[in-house]
């Protein structure tokens, strides 16, 4: 399917928009802050400032063979680290960055060859990622994906390094509701989606129609409150994010140290270890992706919504917690509008629900952006597992029921959740 250019003026619309939260976020970073590197196995935050643009010239500039203006800066800023400790992060990264202006200059250089001479580049090239735009999806949706993981960065961030933004404050409280067990019938899934029908990552293909037999889900994940209540009895160590505050323990939120006491209802920010320390305490084990899937997008009568309440567009704060619409994960059990055709809440939203399910490729998997070959293959390890639905950090573009996530079975810095199969 060819580029269409009836498309192009919303492409743009997205593009000016997710280029002014990216300004929205570092702008909350305060003098001199751009240099710090609060999360030890990433670069420091100037180098996300380069890779956004350098990222995006790279893979438009690329397809297309546009001559080069800033070569240097499309080597240095192209690719992130992602390494399994701090000691292999330390020699993958640098101490001497390019003065902040010469980063922004080139910035606002890429941004103007991308909204003036881009697509007429892209539409004139025969070629699988000209398709439908698909090039300028990944470019984009790169970006917002960046958005989240720049603010795993931010709350790791002292107080006193970055200035509350405009959205609304933490909701604290206890649960709006009980979690309950509830009984998902067995019933076919499907995985993935047509390659010809829609824009998506070259994980999300092609589509996998997949057995799950019946299984018991908690309705909402697992609180803060409860998981108090696990390390009192276990003692197991807490979680990264809960720390001492002044006046005692606290969950380090984006902008404040929250009192555990204050915010009992919110989902657990765990690692993946941690969540299933937790399912086996209860007896129970965390739900594979094809499981999550199926309770989330799947119905009675063996049919798949687009999302879970079904096929209206996803709308922050009343379906879920996701697209920007607070500072902070929410107290669970608030937003019944977003269960799914099982009973099921929070499925999307609120935090990436961690899955047992390791992150590999679908079968018949093709690594369709040359550009980008590396964007899945090279997390096919076994190190990474599939996390499931976004947090209140990732953008409604990035719900689609094919999108697949992952993380490091150890990394404890991603808005994440989870909830414990039992049957």
């Amino acid at each position: 399917m060819t580029a269409q250019p009836s498309e192009v003026p919303a492409l743009k619309a997205a593009l000016l928009a997710a280029w002014a939260r990216s300004e929205t976020l570092f702008g909350l970073l305060t003098e001199g802050a751009l240099m710090d590197r609060p999360i030890g196995l990433r670069h420091p935050f100037v180098f996300y400032l380069g890779h956004l643009p350098a990222f995006m010239w790279n893979q438009l500039g690329g397809l297309v063979g546009a001559e080069r203006f800033q070569a240097d800066f499309d080597q240095l800023f192209e690719r992130g680290i992602d390494p399994l400790d701090e000691e292999c992060a330390e020699a993958a990264t640098i101490t001497c960055w390019p003065a902040i202006e010469a980063i922004d200059a080139y910035r606002r250089r890429v941004q103007e060859w991308v909204l003036e001479e881009s697509f007429d580049a892209v539409g004139a090239v025969d070629d699988v990622l000209a398709e439908r735009w698909r090039i300028h999806h990944i470019a984009l949706e790169h970006e917002l994906m960046h958005h989240e993981t720049l603010l795993y960065m931010l709350q790791e961030l002292g107080l006193d390094r970055k200035v509350q933004g405009e959205l609304p404050s933490a909701v604290i409280g206890a649960a709006r509701a009980a979690s309950e067990p509830i009984r998902i019938p067995g019933g076919r899934t499907v995985l993935g989606g047509d390659f010809d029908a829609q824009f998506g990552w070259d994980n999300e293909f092609p589509a996998q129609s997949v057995d799950v037999a019946a299984f018991t889900l908690d309705s909402l994940p697992v609180t803060v409150a409860e998981y108090a209540a696990y390390l009192a009895e276990t003692g197991a160590a807490r979680p990264h994010n809960w720390v001492e505050g002044p006046d005692g323990l606290c969950v380090r939120s984006m902008f404040a140290l929250v009192p555990i006491e204050d915010v009992p209802g919110w989902p657990v920010q765990a690692s993946h270890a941690e969540a299933t320390a937790y399912a086996a305490w209860r007896g129970g084990r965390l739900p594979t992706e094809a499981e999550l899937q199926h309770a989330a997008f799947g119905t009675p009568d063996g049919g798949m919504r687009a999302y879970p309440w079904g096929e209206q567009a996803p709308e922050g704060g009343v379906h879920g917690v996701f697209d920007f619409c607070q500072w902070s994960p929410g107290p669970v059990g608030a937003h019944p509008a977003g269960a799914s055709a099982f009973g099921v809440q929070e499925l999307v939203g609120n935090g990436w629900e961690w899955t047992s399910t390791p992150f590999r490729p679908l079968p018949g998997f093709v690594a369709y952006a040359r550009t980008y070959a590396g964007y899945s293959a090279d997390f096919f390890d076994d190190e990474h597992y599939v996390v499931f639905g976004g947090s209140w950090a990732t953008d409604a573009r990035l719900l689609r029921r094919t999108f697949r996530n992952w993380y490091q079975g150890h990394y404890p810095y991603v808005f994440s959740s989870f909830r414990v199969v039992t049957g």
